[in-house]
C-alpha cells in the first residue's frame, strides 16, 4: 500500500494531457461550475455510490479484465471514508467498497477531497500494493489521471463525492481529454450553471463523447441540491447506469448485496 500526503507533478503525455493549467491565487485560469454540497447532506449518496460500485463496478471490471493487457484503475474520490476496518460486505458510504468487487480492478487509488487525512483507512488497506491513498483535488491531476493513458492502455472508473469546492473543475476536464475515464460527478445547480449547462460543458470543455442525463439529488428537506453525472467516451454501458439512475430516480432502494466473498486483505500490485 502506497500513502501519499503530496503529489508529485507529472509529465504531459504524448498527445498532450497532462496536466492542465495551474490555478493562479484569486481565481481560477477556468471556469468551472459549483460543485455539488458535501455529500453528507444528501441522505441518498451513501447508498447511490455503493450501487455504483457493485453493479457498475462490477460490471466494469468484469468486461475490463477480459481484454488481455488493459491495466483498469478504481478512483475514488471521497469527503469522508466511512467504514475505517476492512470487510466481508458492502458498507454504504465507504470508501473501501471497490476492493470487494470481483474481479478486482489492477489498482485502487482512493483520493480524500474534503480535507480530512487518509489515515483512518491505513489500518485497513495496510499490506495492499493495489491501493495507494492520496490526498486533495491536486493529488487527481498531478498523480492519477495522467496514468490513466490511452496509449498504455489503460482505463478507469472514477467516483467523485459530492464534495463542495474541493473538488477542482481541472480535473474533471483532464479526466475528458484522456478518453480513457468512466466518470460520475454531481454538481450543485446555479443560475449559470444549470444541468444542461453542465451537460454542455462536459461535452463541449471536458470533451466527453458520452454525457447522460443527470439524475437528481435532494438534501434532507427533499430539495434538489444538485446534479449527479455520467461521462464517459462512449454510450455502451448507459444501461447500466440508467438502471442505477431509474432505481434512486423512483424511491426504490436497490436490494441488499450478498455478502462479498473475500475480504481486504493483501493482494495486487502497485500500477
Amino acid at each position: 500500500m502506497a500513502t501519499r500526503s503530496k503529489a508529485v507533478p507529472s509529465k504531459r503525455s504524448a498527445a498532450g494531457r497532462g496536466r492542465l493549467t495551474e490555478r493562479r491565487a484569486g481565481g481560477s485560469a477556468t471556469a468551472r461550475p459549483a460543485p455539488a454540497t458535501n455529500g453528507h447532506d444528501l441522505p441518498d449518496w451513501p447508498q447511490l455510490k455503493l450501487d455504483i460500485v457493485r453493479r457498475y463496478g462490477a460490471a466494469y471490471s468484469t468486461i475490463s479484465s477480459r481484454q488481455p493487457g488493459l491495466a483498469h484503475y478504481w478512483i475514488d474520490g471521497f469527503i469522508r471514508p466511512g467504514a475505517d476496518t476492512p470487510a466481508r460486505g458492502f458498507v454504504p458510504g465507504s470508501a473501501l467498497n471497490a476492493l470487494l468487487v470481483t474481479p478486482p480492478f489492477r489498482h485502487h487509488y482512493l483520493v480524500s477531497m474534503g480535507g480530512e487525512r487518509v489515515d483512518a483507512l491505513r489500518g485497513a488497506v495496510d499490506g495492499r500494493a493495489d491501493v495507494t491513498l492520496l490526498e486533495g483535488s491536486q493529488a487527481l491531476l498531478d498523480d492519477v489521471l495522467p496514468r490513466v493513458r490511452q496509449e498504455e492502455y489503460r482505463r478507469a472508473l472514477c467516483v467523485l463525492d459530492p464534495c463542495g469546492p474541493a473538488l477542482d473543475w481541472r480535473a474533471v476536464e483532464m479526466a475528458g481529454r484522456l478518453r480513457t475515464i468512466d466518470l460520475f460527478a454531481a454538481f450543485a445547480d446555479t443560475r449559470d450553471d444549470t444541468p444542461q449547462t453542465l451537460k454542455r460543458r462536459l461535452r463541449e470543455d471536458a470533451g466527453f463523447a458520452n454525457v447522460m442525463e443527470p439524475l437528481a439529488l435532494r438534501d434532507g428537506a427533499g430539495r434538489i441540491a444538485s446534479h449527479l453525472f455520467f461521462a464517459s467516451r462512449n454510450n455502451m454501458a448507459n444501461g447500466v447506469v440508467e438502471d442505477i439512475f431509474t432505481t434512486h430516480r423512483d424511491g426504490r432502494a436497490a436490494p441488499p448485496p450478498p455478502a462479498a466473498t473475500r475480504s481486504t486483505g493483501k493482494r495486487g500490485t502497485r500500477a
